[in-house]
């Protein structure tokens, strides 16, 4: 299936739709919070609010969920989102359908959040679009449908959606639910890649490493460094690995210095050449035991490892011991 990382940011509010903020007295509100001025964005749409404007009880949901400018509190956000929501408006209808899929202010409920993502979708919401193919990809409150999937992918990769033009370029890639076509894969990861999707930089990088597509524009290094730079663990890996063979040049940056990012966000390979790092002293002070430390950690949950990680670090970790 389709793995999926899904970023809750402020930008996701902003650009939500076009449909949003249409009453002037809410654009006006919707500006102080584009300004930061969340108090207030606060003062402007409360009045609006307990007059019915669904653009102004759909921003003072998202101040209350979030605590901008006022106490949070995430039950008055679903009851602000649900009388927008049942006004139609669709921002309003896919925020109650983040917060039932969460379990966030209400019990999560797959099935419920589902319903409010396909009536926000019916009016062009694109990341609506793009959570109703998560979960049909998964099997997720929808049923498990391929197929159905890459439509919703494709309709939101279509609306500039960054996320679903990554998944649809996931499945050209795998073939999951779609022909395989590695030429697709490319032109979509391309244009998630120009969104700054660190995900499709990352398999951009790959993909032009190997050969598997044509070396123009950005190099592999370029897209591994974007990808890198957004925080995107494998990445780290990936740019720390360049950097060891010396296909990149960073002043200042040592391949440890990368591991050591990816082992701290958890990445397997991260934490296993951060361990040999240590081990060898190489870009660290040698230390055998905080190089343990890291293998233990990892080692952890070896079903969850690559076999060939496993072995490797299991041979790591009994060549330090032999060495206490």
């Amino acid at each position: 299936m389709f793995r999926l990382w899904l970023y809750a940011v402020l930008a996701v509010f902003l650009c939500a739709s076009p449909l949003m903020a249409q009453s002037p007295g809410a654009a006006e509100a919707f500006q102080h919070l584009l300004d930061g001025e969340y108090a207030t964005a606060y003062e402007k749409a409360s009045p609006l609010a307990d007059a019915g404007d669904a653009d102004a009880q759909h921003l003072l949901g998202y101040l209350y969920e979030n605590g901008l400018g006022v106490e949070a509190d995430i039950q008055r956000a679903v009851d602000l989102y649900h009388d927008a929501a049942t006004a139609g408006h669709p921002d309003a209808q896919f925020a109650l359908g983040e917060l039932a899929l969460a379990g966030e202010g209400v019990q999560r409920n797959a099935k419920t959040a589902a319903g409010w993502y396909k009536l926000s979708a019916r009016q062009g919401h694109a990341r609506a679009k793009l959570r109703l193919g998560v979960m049909h990809a998964d099997g997720d409150g929808l049923a498990q449908d391929s197929a159905r999937a890459i439509s919703y992918f494709r309709e939101a990769a279509e609306a500039n959606e960054p996320e679903a033009q990554r998944n649809l370029a996931i499945a050209y890639l795998s073939g999951d639910g779609v022909e395989k076509n590695i030429q697709d894969a490319a032109v979509w990861f391309r244009k998630a890649a120009e969104a700054d999707d660190p995900v499709s930089h990352y398999n951009l990088a790959l993909m032009k490493n190997s050969g598997t597509i044509a070396r123009e524009g950005l190099s592999a290094a370029d897209h591994m460094r974007a990808a890198a730079e957004a925080g995107f663990p494998p990445a780290l890996v990936g740019l720390g690995l360049m950097l060891h063979d010396g296909a990149v040049e960073i002043e200042g940056v040592h391949p440890a210095d990368l591991f050591q990012r990816a082992a701290d966000a958890g990445d397997p390979q991260g934490m296993f050449l951060y361990a040999v790092a240590l081990s060898e002293g190489d870009g660290r002070e040698k230390d055998a035991a905080a190089a343990l430390e890291q293998l233990e950690w990892l080692l952890a949950a070896p079903d969850s490892l690559d076999p060939a990680l496993l072995n490797n670090a299991e041979r790591l970790k009994k060549r330090l011991r032999r060495r206490r």
